[in-house]
């Protein structure tokens, strides 16, 4: 997995929406200029977290940005999935027609590598980043 702009600034803004729970929305171009990140790139990735389910929108003046779930339930791999982000190491672990797998000599340590790296980002939710960061 190479961690895309988009994977990035998505994991900074869910963040900054989860530790913000219970207080006024937050706009896209609020966060953008806190972290010095394309306004429009933000709004996207807002807009797709939406679609996802992880936040809620407010129009209108005040409005912005919530986060909609209880930050210790959602994860870091479903903030990314959610982004589209393909969560594997490595373009051949789940590729059952790759040309070396008969003879691949690391194919066994990808895989391996690959399992745990995907469960460490199930098991890191949002809320354990926050508390971490304030620590």
């Amino acid at each position: 997995m190479q961690v895309t702009k988009k994977a990035g600034y998505g994991l900074i803004a869910s963040l900054e929406l989860a530790a913000n729970i219970g207080r006024d929305p937050i706009s896209a171009s609020a966060i953008a200029e806190k972290y010095k990140l394309p306004v429009a790139f933000v709004g996207k990735i807002l807009h797709q977290l939406k679609n996802a389910g992880l936040v809620s929108a407010q129009q209108g003046r005040g409005g912005g940005y919530t986060f909609s779930k209880d930050p210790s339930k959602v994860s870091l791999g479903q903030v990314l999935e959610s982004l589209g982000e393909s969560l594997d190491l490595v373009g051949c672990v789940d590729v059952d027609n790759c040309l070396l797998a008969s003879v691949c000599p690391t194919k066994t340590v990808w895989r391996e590598l690959d399992r745990k790296f995907k469960l460490l980002l199930e098991s890191l939710s949002l809320h354990d980043i926050i508390a971490t960061d304030h620590d």
